[in-house]
């Protein structure tokens, strides 16, 4: 070897060690890097998971029931602002008993003026029911036959495939016997 292919050689292994210096430089940073980023999505990951958000739940209730209370308070200063005498808790209770009262002289009306409406509802949930059950038994059904026709074709198919070893090698066996009479 001479000088000017030593130094070719030498210029040639100083290059290689360049690259492998810098690949092995950018591999560090990228590990790095990848493994800053897969800490800072864990970590704001995990901070979400386990923070105790109960206070701040149970504050943002609170702080809604006072909104609406408040609400109402300046509703009624508004009202009476205006002249208007606000139904007092009392009034509100009766007024719902009486709508009650009249939904269930309406079903009442209902049922009395044609029962065989208020009867065919029941009746047909029934039927659907039935229906329902019904069909659930021909699925199963139609599965376990389905099962069964699975295991015959493995059967069958285990059958046909022995077979067919069988005539090969008794084809193999003949040849045999008759290369060797020959």
């Amino acid at each position: 070897m001479n000088k000017q292919e030593f130094r070719d050689l030498q210029k040639s292994f100083a290059e290689e060690t360049k690259k492998r210096k810098l690949a092995k430089i950018m591999s560090t940073i990228t590990t790095f890097l990848s493994i800053l980023g897969v800490s800072v999505i864990s970590y704001y990951f995990l901070q979400t998971l386990f923070i105790d958000k109960g206070d701040q739940v149970n504050e943002f209730k609170m702080m809604n029931q006072e909104n609406i209370l408040l609400k109402e308070e300046i509703k009624k200063l508004e009202l009476e602002l205006k002249g208007i005498n606000l139904p007092t808790q009392k009034d509100s209770t009766e007024e719902r008993i009486i709508k009650l009262e009249q939904k269930i002289d309406n079903l009442n009306n209902i049922i009395l003026s044609s029962p065989e409406k208020a009867i065919t509802i029941p009746l047909l949930s029934k039927d659907i029911e039935n229906l329902k059950a019904n069909n659930d038994m021909q699925v199963s059904l139609v599965k376990e036959k389905v099962e069964t026709v699975i295991d015959l074709n493995k059967w069958i198919l285990g059958l046909i495939f022995s077979l067919l070893i069988t005539i090969v090698i008794s084809n193999l066996a003949k040849g045999k016997s008759k290369s060797s009479e020959e």
